[in-house]
């Protein structure tokens, strides 16, 4: 550029400036006034670095999906032959050593032996068989409440065999054995007045002695067959021939059969039952009319049941018919209901609803009070209505319990009484009244808790009389039972034992309130102890009423005191 060029720029600018203070002084903005409030402080903002390469947001992403396609083509052809194997074989768990049998020896003050006898055989595919005996007796003394000393022996024997067949759809059983009960009818009252021809006898040669023989068979065949359609059966035929030493006899026959179908989870069946007694009795000594009498007992039991996964139900009916001697013919029908509820698997409540009949003859008595009198008034009892409810179950697998109410409606009840036809009075007799019977019942278990196991139960009653307002003679109020083990290690083991049974009453009749003779409560007390010196060889101990009390549990028959056995025991 030129110089002239310069100076003409330069006048061009300093005359645009002129220009422009010029406007400001022809505006006349006057005069203005600013006022600050605040220190000024200036505010920088933040600057955006720019980045050295650019990043592009994509929104829309896109995977790649790749496929890929291999055509093999068979060059050279091969063959693959797998190596045999052998098949495996599954083995159960091993079963536990089986003895054949077992022989139990023992000796205890009183002069009593003890021997017990087992035989089974092992485990077999097709059969079982088996064979068992067992004896007991004592020869001692007592002191009776005289303070004399009276021989109260008792001599008890059983011997059995039994046998099972496994057949293809149902096994057969079968069983023959004899067993025999002597006692002795020691138990009268020292303080009784008896004429001068009568002796009270304290000698065993000089008591009156009574056995009580049973002969009995016993075939059965049940049903095992798994098929949908099957009928299942259960029958069972019975002899017995009961003779006793005072020449009392009875031919029983009893049959049992119970027929039943399964229908999905419904059970149709039908109990049927007949029993037949020719009792006979020694003429020469039995004062009643009918010294020989038949009695025939004809039941028909119809049912449903049905099965749930926790429901169980049964409604049927139980009709029973008695004919004796065709001239008393008398028909009980009676409802047959159970149910029970499964809950959880641990608690099953349940009830039922129904009755039965009890015959009271002379070989039926002889089981429950062997110091019963032949010659007696023999009657059926009448379970009228029997109504049960309880509650069952598992806490946890070493806890187990139950607990039970019962309501009995019961005609005929027979209560053993002291007959006083005799000097002695030392045998019994049945009175028999119409009663209203309440009745609970308990039981607890606990099993394997360490080395500790334990058993306990009880029974509470409460007799309402409904015709006869007497007590129930010898009837106790409660009673409990218990059982407790303990393994010290694995050669020792002990427990206890103990049994209560409460105050009960003997009729009295020379007491003109009735309120009888009472009979102190029974604490029985015994422990035992078992020592093993081989797994198949054991000694044992037993130590029974360590209280030495003295026990009635009939009126004027006291029990044995303190005693104790020791013994063997043998397994092969």
């Amino acid at each position: 550029m030129s110089v002239k060029l310069k100076y003409i720029a330069v006048a061009l600018i300093l005359l645009m400036g002129n220009c422009v203070f010029a406007q400001e002084d022809e505006g006349n903005l006057g005069q203005q006034t600013v006022i600050i409030y605040n220190e000024y402080t200036p505010v920088l903002k933040d600057a955006n670095r720019i980045q050295f390469l650019p990043v592009i947001v994509d929104t829309i992403k896109v995977k790649p999906v790749f496929e890929y396609n291999a055509s093999p083509k068979t060059v050279y052809k091969t063959v693959f032959t797998p190596t045999s194997i052998t098949a495996a074989s599954v083995k159960g768990e091993p079963l536990q050593r089986l003895d054949n049998g077992m022989i139990k020896l023992g000796m205890g003050n009183y002069m009593s032996p003890f021997v017990e006898v087992y035989y089974n055989s092992r485990r077999e595919k097709n059969f079982s068989v088996g064979a068992f005996a067992k004896h007991q007796s004592s020869f001692g003394k007592i002191k009776n409440s005289a303070d004399l000393k009276i021989f109260s022996g008792y001599n008890n024997s059983i011997v059995k065999t039994y046998g099972k067949k496994f057949l293809r759809s149902s096994t057969l059983s079968g069983d023959i054995g004899f067993s025999s009960n002597q006692i002795y009818f020691y138990g009268y009252d020292p303080k009784i007045i008896v004429p001068p021809t009568i002796e009270k006898p304290r000698e065993r040669s000089e008591m009156e002695m009574q056995r009580y023989n049973r002969l009995n068979a016993k075939v059965g065949i049940a049903s095992n067959n798994t098929a949908q359609n099957r009928i299942d059966y259960n029958l069972d035929l019975d002899y017995q021939y009961f003779f006793a030493a005072s020449d009392d006899s009875q031919h029983k026959i009893k049959f049992d059969a119970d027929l039943s179908k399964l229908i999905k989870s419904n059970r149709f069946g039908l109990n049927a039952g007949l029993v037949f007694n020719n009792n006979v009795f020694d003429t020469l000594e039995f004062t009643s009319p009918n010294a020989e009498y038949n009695e025939v007992f004809l039941m028909l039991d119809p049912y449903f049941k049905h099965y749930t996964e926790n429901w169980q139900i049964k409604i049927g009916a139980k009709t029973t018919g008695e004919f004796i001697d065709t001239a008393n013919v008398v028909y009980h029908v009676y409802p047959d209901i159970h149910f029970q509820h499964n809950i959880s698997n641990t608690i099953i409540p349940y009830a039922s609803f129904t009755g039965y009949i009890e015959n009271n003859n002379f070989e039926h008595l002889s089981i429950v009070n062997p110091f019963i009198n032949r010659n007696n008034n023999y009657q059926v009892t009448n379970y009228a209505q029997v109504i049960d409810v309880g509650l069952k179950g598992n806490i946890s697998r070493n806890l187990y319990f139950h607990v039970n109410g019962n309501y009995s409606k019961i005609d005929n009840m027979g209560f053993f009484v002291n007959d006083t036809t005799l000097d002695l009075e030392n045998k019994f007799v049945l009175e028999y009244s119409n009663v209203e019977r309440f009745s609970g019942y308990g039981e607890f278990a606990l099993r394997n808790i360490g080395k500790f196991s334990c058993i306990l139960k009880g029974h509470y009653y409460y007799y309402s009389y409904i015709k006869s307002r007497e007590k129930a003679w010898h009837m106790p109020t409660f009673d409990v039972y218990l059982r407790a083990n303990y393994q010290f290690d694995e050669k020792l083991s002990f427990g206890l034992e103990t049994g209560v049974l409460s105050t009960r009453y003997a009729k009295d009749l020379n007491d003109p309130l009735g309120n009888g003779l009472e009979l102190k409560p029974v604490i029985d007390l015994n422990i035992y102890a078992d020592y093993c010196f081989a797994s198949n060889f054991n000694a044992f101990i037993y130590l029974n009423n360590l209280t030495a009390q003295k026990q009635y549990y009939w009126n004027n028959y006291q029990s044995q005191g303190f005693n104790i056995m020791l013994g063997l025991k043998y397994l092969f």
